[in-house]
């Protein structure tokens, strides 16, 4: 709270006193050097002036609370201690100290030391309402003194100079210093103008400097302007300074200026020059905030040199904590500044100090050591009446525990406790000059990307020096805002994986572009959730790795995949290696991939119907593998059909994804998965049917499936069942007669008509009709064409009796929309799937054209699926027009097209190549012939930047 201690109280404790009040202590009261007085003294109440404060008294006169009777002195260390713990520290045992503490000594104060003592204890700031309205200068009577310098600057400019220095040393001993800098720069100018061009240089680097310190990098770059006007006519040192000084400040202001011409430009500086001291404090700091660790390292000596030599003042200390702090972090050694610091350093540095030191515990891996450090930051922080930086420690605290998962207690506790710390107001132990978050934000919503980078540059150094670790995350992730919105993908990558942001990442590798992206897989000494991060987005990043760079993140993954359990964490590091594993795999290496199927062996033998995170991405991870390294395959094979057995999701996924490999190993296939078929097993029926082997063992389990989906639908009132499996069922049917096929494919059709049923499960029976209507009689293959391109002509939409979705309101808290799948579009496919005769492809091909116009991506698949069923002959003067449109899906239908016959349109193969889309380049890679006419497409998709269409080409 304000104090208001008379001058006369304050004449008795400090005159009547030598050093610290407690029992032994020696340490003084006021500390003299360079003719300045520094307080450093605290006083004490020997009884509360507060309700609840330490030893209050109810009986002791209010008015005498202030009094020097009730007051003594002490030092920082032992006044925290004394009203903290009031039953050990009695009122009786004060008073015997106060006592003591009167007879040290008897001297007189000056002057000049009792208006430093009076400032220092009443927080005293004497500024006059008068000042306020008459001004600065004409409050301390030096408006004419300022007007003469004006008046002789043209006449005698050094005359002038000297003028506005005096004007300028007065507002720098009153509380407007601040305003002292503009005063300075008219002091400047007149030097110019007296062409005593040493002493202006200096005098503007020192503003310069001070502009550093404020965070106004325009008003620095002014200062340098002027300078190189006259930079010939300095000093070797001073032209020193004045680089070192540019360069500092260009670092965060232009992008050109990278960390090691900071470090090059302290190297080049001597001891001596003006400034050397501030440049290698920001090289430090900014090495330290930039994570170039090695660059302190490399002049540790130099810099415990220059620490060494400041000043002992309270501008030294906190210069030598600041640098004694960044040398300990990129030492990992913080056993002696930790263990001194209580001594060497006053209380707000101590804390200062301690919460540095959590910061690094916390990137480090040591979350319990970090979390007691937090507390001792805030606790010190508090006691310091630093509010706004203990709240900001608090969620320094509460973010290690949400990185180290599990957690004890009630995380928003802390939120509400440092929000109660900066609602009772305060100071920070590093104040900013302007609130950097929100004029970063701003200027990026105004896509003012310089100045936005500038101001997320001095945000993040701001939150990293003083210990706002969920500050700097929050800067690293909008510095990967920045980064995205100006296509700078390889930054705004590093700055996602800094701040942890998962599925901001996921999100990012759906705007990548196509070309190589150099992602070097995370080091073992890398905070968990950066490896975390690292892993995941390799997890879903399209395959634009480097080959080489793939082998490494292969490798860097199995080294993690020891111990993998299914009882991890979705937030170990091991299930998303597993899923990098899986993306990267086809380029391991065969030992890796041999220890990656050792690993994993027994993972598909199990219990039917279990599920395990790892499924889908072993079966991804393991055709990768038997693609990549031949030799394998047999033995995939096989782990495929156990995975087959398990009868659920991965079964799917297994004959989906590995057909091809699974045909070659027929009696592989029927040795391990006839008799399950047999005893009703559905996946190892449906395996059985779709690899072509004997299908007697699925016979019985095709006709239950039939049987079960040509019984009517019931449902009951307000109720909807989505998802089928009719689907399955059609596959399953192919192997049974005619007859039963015919039966199924007429209750599909009855479904894919009933506008009570949901869309999705229309679109099912859609797709099982055209799966089982291609192996009927040219009858019955006319009678589904006949409904099928009726129903694609006049489609009708489902009426369902539960809304679903939100409708298009925005601002709606809750949707839950289902995707509509286009009926019309996939109808016609299942007519050019059944198509035998000229004119049914002629209704399809008219048909499809007119459906086109406004037709979304989704529908403009299939209906190029349609067009490629077609007759190439039907559709092929249509090629450069498809090979020119605007969907993908056209052009993919182009390069089908052009492959049949390059001859007619010899450059349409090598503009396909480079196609924007990689799905138009990799149908194309797939279909490609192995004559001289394909030659050159061919070298072109050898360079594509996507390892899988390169696999291919080499496969073709």
């Amino acid at each position: 709270m304000p104090r208001n201690y008379k001058t006369s109280t304050i004449k008795l404790l400090f005159g009547t006193a030598t050093h610290c009040a407690y029992p032994g202590c020696p340490a003084k009261l006021i500390f003299q050097d360079r003719g300045l007085y520094t307080p450093v003294a605290q006083i004490a109440h020997i009884r509360s002036e507060q309700v609840n404060g330490p030893r209050y008294d109810p009986t002791y006169p209010a008015d005498e609370l202030d009094e020097f009777d009730n007051l003594l002195l002490l030092c920082g260390e032992h006044h925290p201690p004394v009203d903290r713990h009031e039953s050990t520290y009695t009122v009786t045992e004060l008073l015997e100290w106060k006592k003591a503490q009167a007879q040290q000594g008897d001297r007189p104060l000056r002057e000049a030391e009792l208006a430093a003592i009076e400032r220092k204890v009443n927080n005293f700031q004497p500024i006059a309402s008068t000042a306020i309205l008459r001004g600065p200068v004409r409050d301390l009577g030096e408006a004419e003194r300022l007007q003469q310098a004006q008046d002789r600057l043209s006449e005698a400019p050094q005359e002038a100079a000297e003028l506005f220095g005096e004007v300028a040393s007065a507002l720098e001993a009153s509380p407007f210093v601040q305003h002292a800098s503009i005063v300075r720069g008219r002091q400047a100018g007149a030097l110019e103008a007296a062409q005593n061009y040493e002493a202006a240089g200096k005098l503007r680097i020192d503003l310069g400097w001070r502009s550093y310190r404020s965070g106004d990098r325009f008003a620095i770059q002014q200062q340098l302007r002027e300078i190189s006007g006259y930079e010939s006519n300095l000093a070797e040192e001073t032209r020193r300074a004045a680089v070192g000084l540019s360069v500092i400040a260009g670092f965060g202001f232009d992008r050109s200026v990278v960390i090691e011409d900071l470090a090059e430009v302290f190297d080049g500086m001597e001891p001596s020059d003006q400034g050397y001291a501030e440049c290698g404090l920001a090289f430090a700091e900014q090495a330290i905030v930039w994570r170039r660790l090695g660059l302190i390292t490399d002049r540790s000596e130099t810099l415990t040199s220059l620490m060494s030599n400041t000043s002992l003042d309270a501008v030294g200390l906190r210069f030598r904590a600041r640098l004694a702090m960044c040398l300990a972090e990129a030492s990992n050694d913080w056993t002696n500044l930790v263990s001194t610091a209580r001594t060497a350093y006053p209380p707000d540095l101590v804390a200062w100090i301690a919460a540095r030191h959590a910061r690094y515990l916390s990137l480090n891996g040591r979350p319990e050591e970090a979390i007691q450090r937090w507390l001792d930051a805030i606790d010190k922080a508090v006691a310091e009446n630093l509010n706004d930086t203990a709240a900001s420690w608090l969620y320094g605290q509460r973010l290690t525990k949400l990185q180290y998962r599990p957690f004890e207690g009630d995380l928003d506790e802390l939120h509400r406790l440092a929000q109660a710390l900066r609602a009772a107001g305060g100071g920070s132990v590093f104040p900013e000059a302007y609130p950097l978050a929100e004029r970063a934000l701003s200027r990026m919503l105004d896509k003012k990307w310089p100045d936005a980078f500038e101001c997320l540059h001095q945000y993040l150094s701001h939150s990293v020096i003083t210990a706002s670790w969920q500050g700097e995350q929050t800067a690293h992730a909008r510095f990967g805002d920045l980064f995205v919105a100006t296509q700078q993908w390889d930054e705004a990558i590093r700055h996602y994986i800094w701040a942890g942001r998962y599925s901001t990442l996921e999100k990012l590798t759906r705007s990548l572009p196509d070309r190589p992206l150099q992602f070097d897989p995370p080091s073992k000494e890398a905070p968990h959730w950066e490896r975390l991060a690292s892993f995941k987005f390799v997890g879903k990043m399209p395959d634009i790795l480097p080959s080489e760079l793939a082998e490494r993140w292969s490798r860097a993954c199995m080294d993690e995949l020891a111990g993998l359990s299914q009882e991890n964490s979705w937030t170990d590091v091991r299930l998303a290696a597993f899923d990098a594993f899986a993306a990267v795999a086809d380029e391991a290496s065969k030992a890796d991939a041999e220890n990656f199927l050792n690993l994993m062996q027994d993972y598909f033998r199990r219990e039917p119907n279990s599920h395990y995170r790892t499924d889908e991405g072993q079966v991804k991870a393991i055709v990768k593998i038997a693609r990549a390294h031949p030799e394998l395959r047999e033995r995939i094979a096989a782990m495929l059909c156990d995975a087959i057995l398990i009868d659920n999701e991965v079964a799917q996924d297994a004959i989906a994804s590995a057909e091809a490999l699974l045909g070659e190993f027929p009696e592989i296939v029927e040795a391990k998965l006839a008799d399950a078929a047999a005893a009703g097993h559905v996946h190892a029926a449906l395996a059985i049917v779709v690899l072509g082997v004997d299908p007697s063992p699925a016979l019985q389990v095709a006709r239950d499936e039939v049987a079960r989906d040509v019984e009517p639908i019931e449902r009951p009132p307000g109720t909807m069942t989505l998802g089928t499996l009719v689907r399955r069922t059609a596959i399953l049917a192919t192997v049974l007669p005619e007859a039963d096929q015919v039966r199924f494919a007429e209750a599909m059709l009855a479904r894919l008509k009933d506008v009570h049923d949901e869309a999705n499960n229309r679109g099912d029976a859609l797709a099982a009709i055209s799966r089982v209507a291609r192996k009927f009689s040219p009858a019955q293959k006319a009678k589904v064409f006949d409904a099928l391109i009726d129903f694609a002509r006049n489609p009708t939409d489902s009426q369902l009796p539960v809304p679903f979705g939100s409708g298009n309101d925005p601002f709606s808290r809750f949707k839950f929309n289902i995707p509509v799948p286009p009926l019309a579009a996939a109808a016609l496919h299942g007519c050019a799937l059944i198509a035998s005769t000229q004119e049914q492809y002629r209704r399809v091909r008219e048909l499809t054209l007119e459906l086109m116009p406004g037709a979304d991506d989704r529908s403009m698949k299939i209906l190029a699926q349609a067009l490629l069923e077609v007759p190439s002959s039907e559709i092929e003067e249509s090629v450069p027009f498809f090979a020119a449109h605007p969907s993908r899906w056209l052009r993919c239908l182009a390069a089908v097209l052009w492959c049949k016959n390059p001859q007619r349109w010899p450059q349409l193969g090598e503009r396909l190549a480079r196609d924007i889309e990689p799905r138009v380049r990799m149908t194309l890679a797939g279909e490609l012939g192995s004559d001289a006419d394909f030659d050159g497409a061919r070298q072109i998709l050898q360079q594509d930047p996507r390892r899988g269409i390169r696999r291919v080409v080499q496969r073709r």
